[in-house]
């Protein structure tokens, strides 16, 4: 017995001389082995990884085994995951679900808001006996939630369901609301309300609100344009404005959080969500920032206080079924009146039943001001760990059903397989090239991008392709370390249409994606450009960018859609990819276009009241006015096709030339449909450019382009 006695007391004397450990380094190592492997270990019980990380930091936490001292720099990284969950939830919002939904949002955030505020209330008065004061604090604390689950919903891919979105809106309205409730409170409680406090809170949320949504906007589109190519500094950008937002929403009063989330809602319109900076930010933050948040929440917990009595543990029983039945009927109500299914309304519990943050700082200040004992911080903290749990297992359960249904619907909208071929004999052009097929890219689709490396057959055809490829794998590295799929092909050929058209047959290519620059160096007076000898090859969508600087930096998109393009076979794909553009650009969008064909592009994106974008009915495109106003920073698109077919339109055909010839640095995209089937005679007859007068014109463009080649231009 005295072997034993003395062996424990040296394990004892062990874990007290070395524990907790201090060491920044050591810290630092220990926590990034537990992001590792607890998600891994419980993940085996089924059990979601949230849920490990905050159990793995009740363990190590000070309560517990004390393994880990919270240290200056673990706080930061925990303060930054924080931060980081609302800044992503704002950043990943799609702002065209979100305009439908907005209604929804304001409902959801009422219900979300009322609902607890005014029960916990209730249960605060008649149960536990609080006072005015502590009892409207402690209920309001029951309203706020932290998107904790929201790693899940990202990670199964349904970040753009619409009770997702809806339960983003509902999140900053409920917890604004709440931390604008908290700061009235305190200067209540410190004798400090008047005019002026109300003057003075509403100044500062109205100059945070225009400081972070209007100026932020600006000044990014200008950063981005002017530091290209720069992934790092791009980041570190991003991070300096999460920050300096969450600090300019101390300033004003209010929580940081709710900075960060009006941060992700200002760049929103400036990162593209398929790009390779957006690609890293999430990364980045689910990786490292937001598994520091989650152990540094469960390192609040303890568990010694349910060892002195039951009144704690009964105490936190009543919080915490307050808590989880209050956000129920809020999302249950929510649902019913929206008619959403029952999956829909438990993501909407899931992600808006945890509490975390706002939670925290309502509980910290009330026991700073003296409104709040010990026993309250002791059941806030235990309601914190059963809310988490039981929105990480409901969040989990539900967005696997959402991703399954969705999975399967889109498998029925998408008519093919997609892929994305670049053909490129000219490596200058192809990082810009790459980024715009990212953006089009569907973001279900799990097939990669294609670049091609391609040259005509002669001497030095072996050295110029590896100097092409080079180039290429250069870049192509750098979007695979964010996790892109991309795979590199090489041909060599003696026509580099036939060679494109050879390797989009071999490889099922859905698009090929060339640049203005190419297709025009290609250009021959007899033979053609090498655009127009892949329209005539290929049945492909064909695309041809002339972007001449970042994708993110442009204020304003125009579009401009054929005639009669509705009848195209392609015309859904093309659309798609077209409103992914605008989506992901966030810009002020304008749509030129007949009245049938702006009417089938609403139909197709989900836009029959017509308020994404800005809808101008044209009857025809004889006058090219619409580009002889380009401003600064403008992006044209526009929706062509092939000759010979329904909606070909010369006018249209011609204006990138024009636009090309006139405005040297003007950048657009132009968008030729897939060609896979015939016309009908009731189709043939909806036709409305006649095509006596555009051989006419035809004839009018080869005097002036003949003109043009005697003055030498």
């Amino acid at each position: 017995m005295q072997f034993f006695t003395g062996n424990f007391q040296h394990i004892h004397d062990f874990f007290s001389h070395y524990l907790p450990v201090k060491n920044p380094v050591l810290i630092l190592a220990l926590t990034l082995l537990i992001i590792l492997f607890a998600p891994l270990v419980l993940k085996r019980f089924r059990i979601p990884g949230i849920i490990g990380l905050i159990i793995a930091g009740v363990i190590i936490g000070p309560n517990t085994l004390h393994i880990i001292e919270k240290s200056t720099s673990f706080e930061l990284f925990s303060k930054t995951g924080l931060l980081y969950i609302m800044f992503l939830a704002g950043l990943e919002i799609d702002m065209q679900e979100y305009k439908q939904n907005r209604s929804k949002s304001l409902v959801f955030g009422a219900f979300t808001f009322f609902i607890p505020i005014i029960i916990g209330y209730f249960v605060c008065i008649n149960v536990f006996g609080f006072s005015m004061w502590p009892a409207l604090l402690l209920a309001s604390m029951f309203s706020t939630h932290t998107l904790l689950s929201y790693p899940i919903v990202s990670n199964m891919g349904i970040v753009k369901n619409r009770a997702v979105q809806v339960s983003f809106g509902g999140t900053i309205i409920t917890d604004s609301a709440v931390l604008i409730l908290l700061g009235v409170i305190t200067n209540v409680v410190g004798g400090e309300i008047n005019a002026m406090f109300w003057m003075r809170l509403v100044f500062s949320l109205a100059l945070l609100g225009f400081a972070v949504l209007y100026l932020v906007p600006k000044v990014s589109r200008w950063f981005f344009r002017n530091i290209e190519g720069q992934g790092s500094s791009q980041y570190i950008y991003v991070l300096a404005v999460v920050f300096i937002s969450g600090f300019f929403s101390e300033l004003a009063g209010v929580e940081p959080i709710i900075g960060a989330f009006l941060a992700g809602l200002a760049l929103n319109r400036v990162i593209p969500h398929n790009s390779v900076l957006m690609n890293r930010v999430i990364f980045i933050g689910n990786t490292i920032f937001i598994p520091f948040f989650l152990i540094s929440a469960g390192m609040l917990v303890d568990f010694s206080v349910f060892l002195k009595g039951t009144d704690a543990l009964i105490f936190a029983g009543i919080l915490s079924g307050v808590a989880l039945i209050t956000k129920w009927l809020a999302a249950e109500i929510t649902g019913i009146i929206y008619k959403y299914n029952k999956y829909e309304k438990r993501v909407m519990f899931g992600l808006s039943a945890s509490h975390a943050a706002a939670t925290l700082a309502i509980i910290k200040v009330g026991y700073d001001i003296g409104l709040f004992d010990q026993n309250v911080i002791n059941g806030t903290i235990i309601l914190i760990l059963i809310t988490c749990m039981v929105s990480s297992f409901v969040t989990e359960g539900a967005a696997r059903e959402i991703a399954i249904s969705e999975k399967e619907t889109s498998k029925k909208i998408i008519d093919r397989t997609e892929r994305i071929l670049i053909p490129v004999s000219n490596p200058e052009n192809i990082a810009r090239l790459i980024d715009l097929a990212l953006i089009i890219k569907d973001d279900k689709s799990q097939e990669p991008i294609y670049p091609l490396s391609i040259v005509e057959e002669n001497e030095d055809a072996d050295e110029k392709i590896n100097i092409v490829k080079k180039v290429i794998d250069g870049i192509v590295e750098q979007i695979a370390s964010v996790d892109k799929k991309v795979q590199v092909l090489k041909k060599v050929d003696l026509s580099i249409v036939d060679g494109i058209a050879r390797t989009a047959k071999a490889y099922s290519i859905s698009d090929v994606l060339i640049s203005w620059k190419a297709q025009q160096s290609g250009t021959n007076l007899i033979f053609g450009s090498i655009a127009d000898n892949l329209l005539v090859k290929t049945k492909q969508s064909i695309i041809i960018s002339k972007v001449i600087q970042p994708l993110n930096s442009y204020k304003r998109v125009i579009v401009l859609l054929a005639p009669n393009s509705e009848l195209e076979s392609g015309f859904n794909l093309v659309v798609r990819k077209i409103n992914t553009i605008l989506k992901q650009l966030g810009n002020d969008g304008i749509i030129y276009g007949q009245h049938k064909t702006i009417e089938a592009f609403t139909n197709l994106i989900k836009d029959k009241k017509r308020e994404f974008y800005n809808y101008l009915i044209v009857k025809s495109f004889d006058d090219s006015e619409i580009i002889d106003h380009v401003k600064e920073d403008d992006l044209y698109m526009f929706l062509s096709s092939r000759k010979q077919t329904v909606s070909f339109d010369f006018h249209i055909d011609n204006m990138p030339k024009t636009l090309s010839k006139n405005n040297e640095f003007t950048s657009f995209i132009v968008f030729y449909p897939e060609s896979l089937k015939s016309l009908s005679d009731s189709q043939m007859t909806e036709m409305t450019v006649p095509a006596f007068k555009e051989n006419i014109e035809k004839v009018i463009h080869l005097k002036d382009k003949i003109k043009d080649i005697f003055k030498g231009n």
